[in-house]
């Protein structure tokens, strides 16, 4: 029964149009390609609905971007903007779909008595309210695709943005959702986020502002942060804070902030903490690496797991946004990361866990190097030490050798500094003495020596005379290449203490050539020489002794004994051969071609330094593939080719200019003097 009048009459009221976007954010730059990428997407929603998920690491401004974007594209959904903090990692309980959906109901004008109990029914409503509709839901802070699927909108017209510091591969599958992935901002456009909040000050200090951008590793937040220190010391210079953020045990203490929300320490807390404890412990032991990017059989040294388990981890905090991953098989963390991992190490698992992290992953670059040096030089005399860790790098090839070198030549040069200040001597010699022809090879001459520098400390400090006279070697090494002469008859005199006919050998070798050198071409450059080659036949070290037998070729041939020249080439040719010295053999085919041009034989040398530029192309040591271009230019010119003499000259001649070759100005004048004719 019914009392009293019924009334029906069309609503008059309009559709609650709801703004619930937050404060946009001030000092915002760059992430141009970013933008247009979003703006792409919006011009798709007649046809769709378009999801956007913006991810990355802690503090790198993903909820900065989506805001800013968002408000400039309010006129492109006039029905609205719905917004919701998921906190999965902010301070405060989580936020389930459920009460995001109760509370966007309610902003579309949903009175609470319609509203469902159940997530099903709500989300069903939620589809329904938007059906015809522009609308744009921003989701900030997602933890994973479940938290967000029921707020999904199913009608053209309308757009999601999400944040997160996870992948959320799941969306991105199964919704056809696109991922826009944040880094760090450019060196430029973090200084341009100072000045916006510092003002002149900055560009009156420029060079403090950049390092200030550099301490913060280009991370928005941190910036903003150091920004706010600036403003609040209006009258301290930039250098001030630059001094602060450059010690590295207290750098987050400097960037701490009462706001939790802007503490970049408890920013990284939040995805730190929400890891399960195998992956928190293989992430917080990560930051002990010393290098700045790294392998995953690296990763698997460091934290003394298998490398298959290593590479589940990698990939775990990959998605998390914690590790990145710059191109395929290379991983790394930003310096504040790293800061933040390191803290958590010291808090949670002491000094001795940092000490044999750091141990383990020594142990395995040292077998790492002298696995890719046996590659590149097989007869050179590695030391590793003890029997070879699991997951070692395998190479088919002194091309895969020297590019492996190559990539991990500055953490083989942090991994030796740091093996060394917790102790870890014996390691520390070994790595050094084992693999400094790839310095040599690619003309890394100072950081050569600086190698052998503490080769040498740890050597003394490990007791071992064998160490001290490998170091001593290749430290004479390094200096010869750099020209520094006494230097190095010191070390290799020192090096002829050493009770191994090996090290014995190869510094008289070079005590003769840097005597021969000098101008001394008598008894005594040869004598040392000839004293060498005793040594090494003592010992049946048959390459060492071919190395002698090129020396002497070059002492003959610098006398214009040429015969006698050929002959010693001829022979440490064969000697290399046997041996399987690819590499060896090309410089002795390059000392036999010298040899060969004046005998009246260019043809016989021409054939020597091809090959032997082929093999230097072929290992990348672009150093000895000048010689051999030189070698061919002068036997092009002996056979009247002036353009192939000018080919080869040339090429030389770049590679001289490159490093700044004295042997450049020769070169030029030898090219100036050839015409096309002859």
């Amino acid at each position: 029964m019914v009392h009293g009048d019924v009334v029906i009459s069309p609503s008059t009221r309009k559709p609650s149009v709801p703004r619930q976007l937050p404060f946009s954010p001030n000092g915002f730059v760059d992430r141009t390609e970013h933008i247009r990428h979003l703006d792409v997407l919006a011009g798709e929603v007649d046809n769709g609905v378009p999801i956007a998920i913006v991810s990355g690491p802690p503090g790198v401004g993903k909820s900065a971007l989506a805001l800013h974007w968002a408000h400039r594209m309010r006129d492109r959904f006039p029905d609205g903007d719905l917004y919701a903090h998921m906190h999965s990692h902010a301070p405060g309980p989580r936020v389930e779909a459920a009460q995001v959906l109760d509370s966007f109901l309610r902003a579309l004008g949903v009175s609470g008595d319609r509203i469902p109990l159940d997530l099903d029914g709500r989300a069903s409503l939620f589809r329904s309210q938007l059906d015809g509709r522009n609308v744009l839901v921003v989701m900030d802070d997602v933890l994973d695709p479940a938290q967000v699927r029921p707020l999904l909108p199913a009608s053209p017209g309308c757009m999601v943005l999400i944040t997160s510091r996870s992948s959320l591969s799941g969306l991105i599958s199964r919704e056809g959702a696109r991922r826009l992935p944040l880094d760090v901002l450019a060196a430029d456009d973090s200084v341009e986020l100072l000045r916006q909040f510092v003002g002149a000050r900055v560009d009156d200090a420029l060079e403090d502002a950049r390092h200030i951008a550099e301490h913060c590793a280009h991370l928005p937040l941190a910036l903003r942060v150091a920004a706010e220190r600036l403003t609040d010391r209006w009258n301290t210079p930039l250098s001030a804070l630059v001094s602060e953020l450059a010690a590295e045990e207290s750098r987050l203490d400097t960037l701490s902030e009462e706001d939790e929300l802007s503490d970049l320490r408890a920013v990284m807390a939040a995805s730190y903490e929400a890891l399960e404890n195998g992956t928190a412990l293989f992430f917080r032991t990560l930051g002990l690496h010393p290098g700045t990017e790294f392998s995953a059989g690296a990763a698997a040294a460091l934290t003394g797991v298998a490398q298959d388990a290593a590479q589940r981890f990698l990939e775990r905090l990959v998605r998390a946004n914690l590790v990145e991953r710059p191109r395929p098989g290379r991983y790394r963390l930003h310096d504040l990361v790293r800061l933040y991992a390191v803290e958590r190490v010291a808090a949670e698992d002491g000094a001795d866990a940092a000490r044999g992290a750091v141990g383990r992953v020594a142990r395995w670059y040292t077998h790492a190097a002298a696995q890719a040096q046996r590659t590149e030089l097989p007869n050179f005399p590695v030391v590793p030490g003890g029997d070879p860790p699991a997951d070692l790098p395998e190479f088919g090839s002194p091309g895969e050798a020297l590019g492996w070198f190559e990539q991990e030549r500055t953490n083989l040069i942090a991994v030796l500094e740091s093996a060394h200040e917790h102790g870890h001597h014996d390691t520390v010699w070994r790595l050094a003495a084992s693999v400094y022809p790839f310095f040599e090879v690619h003309r890394h001459w100072d950081e050569w020596r600086g190698i052998h520098v503490i080769g040498l400390r740890s050597a003394a400090s490990a007791g071992s005379a064998y160490g001290l006279a490998r170091n001593h070697l290749g430290l004479g090494d390094a200096l010869w290449k750099l020209g520094e002469l006494d230097g190095a008859l010191h070390h290799y005199r020192t090096a002829l203490e050493a009770d191994d006919p090996w090290v014995q050998g190869f510094a008289l070798r070079q005590l003769g050539t840097i005597s021969w050198q000098r101008g001394e071409h008598g008894d005594e450059a040869v004598g040392y020489v000839e004293r060498a080659i005793d040594a090494f036949r003592s010992a049946e070290e048959r390459r060492g002794e071919a190395m002698c037998l090129l020396s002497l070729a070059e002492f003959a041939a610098d006398t214009g004994r040429f015969e006698e020249a050929r002959e010693h080439a001829r022979k440490a040719v064969e000697v290399f051969e046997a041996t399987g010295d690819t590499w060896s053999v090309a410089w002795g085919r390059c000392t036999l071609g010298r040899a060969l041009v004046p005998l009246g034989r260019p043809k016989e040398a021409l054939a020597a330094y091809r090959a032997a530029e082929e093999v230097f192309a072929d290992h990348g040591d672009q150093d000895s593939r000048t010689i051999a271009l030189l070698g061919l230019g002068d036997v092009h010119v002996r056979l009247g080719e002036p353009e192939r003499a000018r080919e080869a000259l040339g090429a030389a001649l770049d590679h001289l200019r490159d490093h700044g070759d004295p042997r450049a100005a020769e070169v030029e004048e030898r090219l100036s003097g050839l015409t096309a004719g002859g």
